[in-house]
């Protein structure tokens, strides 16, 4: 809505001065990622990190305090805790400890690890501590599932719970019980000394990373000396480094998920100054573009372009893009880069708003995209920009009102005309031609929806011959329809190799037609003298799946094929051109909009300008995050990546070296598992008010974050 994105920038100005997103890894601001080691990791209660061990989608666990102790207050009868285990720790004798407090009278305990009971507490009133010894294999490398199962809840600070927990480990029988008095257990577990990192002795803090080539991991130890672990899936610890002053290069684990072990030696050792970098950004000085191109293709995944290097994951060859392939040799080309939605609907809205689906909350069909949201169009319009839109997917009309902020927009299905590439690129350049005429120099954005590669697909004689026999002959020898892939999708068996090879095909020789047609459209651009004044942007709303995962179509699932798209932005004279891999999301669009035209971002907007990250050199990953609505969500950060369905559903991928994704590996690489689900757990508890912008990404906090 225009007015209320007006009044957002009167009111919101402040945040022109928001620092960017960090591009090294401040080991202080991500205390809430770091695992607390003490023979063991414990599960502070006190510590806004808490949550990595609920694993909570819901975030129904509360914190809060109690009889002056922070406390994170159980769901209901069950504290359900996850906590990592390392193969060493595995091995020796263990206990399972807890410090709780019982919520209600005449409460009963019953403690499980990994689904088996493991022995029994006499609930007292007040602070319990809880201490029993495991059974041999009762606990392998991995993740240990605590549950602590209460008789009964009741109502207490506005929840509904059984217990206030303060700590819980499982850690080696021979180490020192968890102290049951507040202030020695606080001085046991204190991750912090005044300004810097706090590392007792044989103990510390482990934190699970995704470094990149040429960073190194800096700071100065006073106490004592600090001691560098790396831990790689699989392997056994290794000493990076060590000494009062850290200047540790972790090239030796660059591009993989890492333990990253510190532990005190010589004393009770602090840390400060502490962290990741490398970094360095390039300077780009923001400009409104006079001209603004966004060309979208609906249902383009990235992996079909051969400027994106990632291969098929079916094997397929590359499709002909020569007017794209143009554009990215002149362009930021971002990678990875993830929408927020599998289908249409919620990722143009995230697109549009720089809001997550759980914010914008159009993921149903007959949801319609608020007027609370400032929209891409909007922020051209009250820059002064003349805005239009050409549009072949029916859902992006006013009817679910995605007009807002358009002059003038035209959604071809609706309109009952024709829907493809070569009909948008005939209407834009229609339009150019009468803005130019009528309005001179003003400015003006255009947004072209084109949808080719969505279904139906149809066969083009120019390019089918590239992708496919052009004998084929069977069911889909000129066209697959929606309604024969709703089929097709829904049908236990897939259709014969063969088929499905022909559908593909159809579906790649729709890109290449798309392509031909923004090759016009580019060609016109340039005949009309306005070519180097214009930032084109190109991207998709979601991908397609070819039975990489067992069905077809969108909508469904997780997995590469459906959320990674591409995202290309060239922009002459002020973005320099290149691969650009710190990572980016949907919501990012809308805010690096914002940055460019010099003003400031809407006060709702989630997501963070990419500026900082173009032509930056060594920047420490962001992680990427998709959903499908608010059921199931996604995150990447380098070659990790976790996919949560519920805490009964989740897999992990090492995407490094499984880029099809065919290999489930949570916990079996626990490291990789960490490295995704840590920050993921953290933005699920917080997912309705994040702000990259505030906060940075989930996987690299600001010291903003709380």
């Amino acid at each position: 809505m225009l007015r209320l994105a007006l009044l957002a920038w009167v009111t919101l100005g402040a945040s022109l001065a928001l620092a960017a997103p960090p591009l090294d890894y401040d080991l202080q601001a991500n205390l809430p990622l770091a695992h607390t080691w003490r023979g063991g990791v414990v599960a502070d209660g006190a510590q806004p990190g808490f949550v990595k061990y609920t694993r909570d989608m819901s975030n129904d666990w509360k914190a809060t305090q109690e009889d002056g102790r922070g406390v994170s207050l159980c769901d209901g009868v069950q504290a359900n805790l996850w906590l990592p285990i390392d193969g060493a720790l595995a091995k020796q004798p263990l206990v399972l400890e807890a410090i709780f407090k019982p919520i209600g009278k005449d409460q009963r305990l019953d403690p499980f690890v990994n689904g088996k009971k493991v022995g029994n507490h006499t609930v007292t009133d007040g602070w319990n501590t809880l201490r029993i010894e495991l059974p041999a294999g009762a606990v392998t490398a991995g993740f240990a599932k605590v549950r602590l199962h209460f008789r009964r809840s009741t109502t207490h600070k506005g929840t509904k719970t059984a217990a206030a927990i303060r700590a819980v480990r499982i850690g080696p029988a021979s180490a020192p019980p968890l102290p049951a008095d507040e202030a020695a257990l606080a001085a046991l577990l204190a991750p912090t000394a005044g300004a810097g990192l706090r590392l007792p002795s044989d103990a510390g803090l482990d934190y699970y990373i995704t470094p990149v080539k040429g960073q190194a991991l800096v700071g100065t130890a006073s106490g004592g000396t600090a001691e560098v672990f790396a831990q790689l899936d699989g392997k056994a610890p290794t000493r990076l480094g060590g000494g009062a002053s850290l200047n540790v290069s972790l090239d030796a684990v660059a591009g993989k998920a890492v333990r990253l072990m510190l532990r005190g030696q010589g004393g009770d050792v602090t840390l400060t100054g502490a962290k990741i970098g490398g970094g360095a950004a390039a300077s780009i000085t923001p400009k409104p573009p006079k001209y603004v191109v966004f060309w979208l293709i609906d249902t383009l995944r990235a992996d079909k372009l051969s400027f994106y290097k990632k291969p098929n994951a079916n094997g397929r060859k590359k499709v002909k893009t020569p007017n794209l392939d143009a554009l990215a040799k002149e362009a930021a080309v971002f990678e990875p880069f993830f929408v927020q939605g599998t289908e249409s609907k919620s990722s143009h809205a995230s697109l549009f708003t720089g809001t997550y689906p759980v914010v914008h909350k159009v993921y149903t069909h007959t949801a319609n995209l608020s007027g609370d949201h400032t929209t891409l169009a909007e922020a051209f319009k009250a820059s002064g920009y003349k805005t239009a839109g050409f549009c072949s997917n029916g859902y992006i009309s006013d009817k679910w009102n995605y007009t807002q902020g358009f002059d003038s927009f035209v959604n071809f299905i609706r309109e009952g005309k024709a829907n493809n590439a070569q009909a948008v690129a005939n209407a834009a350049i229609k339009w150019i031609d009468s803005h130019l005429e009528k309005k001179a120099d003003a400015p003006f954005y255009l947004y072209l929806g084109t949808s080719d590669p969505h279904v139906t697909y149809r066969r083009h004689s120019e390019f089918i011959g590239d992708y496919d026999d052009k004998n084929y002959k069977g069911n889909y020898e000129k066209y697959l329809s929606g309604e024969e892939l709703g089929k097709i999708k829904g049908r236990k068996n897939p259709p014969a190799e063969r088929h499905r090879a022909r559908i593909e095909a159809l579906y790649e020789n729709e890109i290449a037609f798309n392509d031909k047609h923004f090759g016009r459209l580019v060609a016109h651009l340039k005949a009309k003298g306005i070519w180097d004044e214009t930032a084109v942007i190109i991207s998709a709303d979601h991908g397609d799946e070819f039975w990489e995962h067992g069905s077809c179509g969108h909508g469904h699932n997780l997995h590469q094929e459906l959320i990674n798209v591409p995202l290309i932005i060239r922009y002459p004279g002020v973005l320099p051109a290149g691969h650009v891999t710190g990572g980016a999301d949907g919501v990012d669009l809308l805010p690096t909009v914002m940055a460019l035209l010099g003003k400031p971002v809407p006060g709702d907007v989630q997501g963070a300008s990419l500026l900082p990250i173009v032509g930056a050199n060594g920047a420490y990953p962001r992680a990427v995050m998709a959903s499908n609505g608010a059921d199931s969500f996604t995150l990447q950060v380098g070659p990790a990546k976790v996919i949560m369905r519920s805490e009964k559903s989740i897999q992990a991928y090492d995407v490094a070296a499984d880029a099809g994704e065919q290999t489930d590996v949570f916990g079996d690489k626990l490291i990789t598992s960490l490295a995704a689900f840590d920050p993921l757990s953290l933005f699920l508890s917080r997912k309705k008010t994040w702000k990259k912008a505030d906060w940075g990404a989930p996987n690299n906090l600001t010291a903003a974050f709380k």
